[in-house]
């Protein structure tokens, strides 16, 4: 009587499966992969956010006084093209105020700084609060007083969840000084959409500005703040404007 055989597995069949099986895989992986990047990812930011709101600081009189009485020594010293960009480095730096602060070097000893709240959608549309400086001793005061304002906008603002980037840049009253910002708009392929200009800067820079940044054809809008010179005048003008800057970042 001839002896049971067993059917042999066909190979076939478990290269068919394999041909399945292991693209699908890679998929899963690739999504797992993809699903630990993204809690890593959230975690850090979260981080950071709880970071950034443990060095927030609220808008006071104390504080506008004291970034002013610094800035105006600073701007009477020689190098004070300089001592402005390090103490504004170090005064918004991670340590200070928890933001990432950009040092832009051009010409002999002159630097643009800027540092922002990046947009959490639109982070290519801009809302700048820019304050110009300069050595001229009849600004000191109104210098003074701009950039204590927007440094005390930027203390208490710091971990702020924005729609559109909300920076803050303060740069030498010049055409170099607007020629990089310009260049640097253009390779980050930014749209300043948005510019609050402090301390009523003359009109001949005015004219620069929104000849070099091409204001008109992109279709900024440009608004013009009010010279304080007093703390009291900028501590008022300071809530003001923040306001202002989370409103036109549109705040989330």
């Amino acid at each position: 009587m001839p002896e049971d055989t067993h059917p042999s597995a066909d190979p076939g069949r478990w290269i068919r499966a394999a041909l399945v099986l292991f693209p699908l895989g890679t998929i899963l992986l690739g999504i797992a992969s993809f699903g630990i990047w993204q809690w890593k990812k959230d975690r850090a930011a979260d981080r950071s956010f709880r970071y950034a709101m443990a060095l927030r600081r609220s808008i006071s009189l104390g504080e506008i006084q004291r970034h002013a009485g610094i800035v105006r020594t600073a701007l009477g010293k020689p190098d004070w093209s300089q001592s402005i960009p390090a103490y504004l480095e170090s005064t918004m730096g991670a340590e200070n105020m928890g933001y990432t602060v950009r040092r832009t070097r051009f010409g002999k000893d002159h630097s643009n700084i800027d540092a922002e709240l990046t947009g959490k959608s639109r982070p290519r549309e801009l809302v700048v609060a820019l304050v110009p400086y300069s050595g001229d001793p009849l600004r000191f005061e109104r210098t003074a007083q701009a950039m204590a304002e927007a440094l005390s906008i930027a203390h208490e603002t710091t971990g702020e969840n924005v729609t559109r980037c909300l920076r803050f840049a303060m740069v030498p009253a010049t055409p170099d000084a607007l020629k990089e910002m310009k260049s640097a708009l253009n390779r980050d392929s930014e749209r300043l959409m948005q510019l609050m200009v402090l301390g009523s800067p003359d009109a001949v820079f005015m004219h620069q500005l929104r000849d070099i940044l091409e204001i008109t054809k992109n279709g900024t809008r440009v608004v013009e703040r009010p010279a304080t010179t007093s703390p009291e005048m900028t501590l008022q003008s300071a809530h003001e404007l923040k306001a202002l800057l989370l409103h036109a970042a549109e705040k989330l």
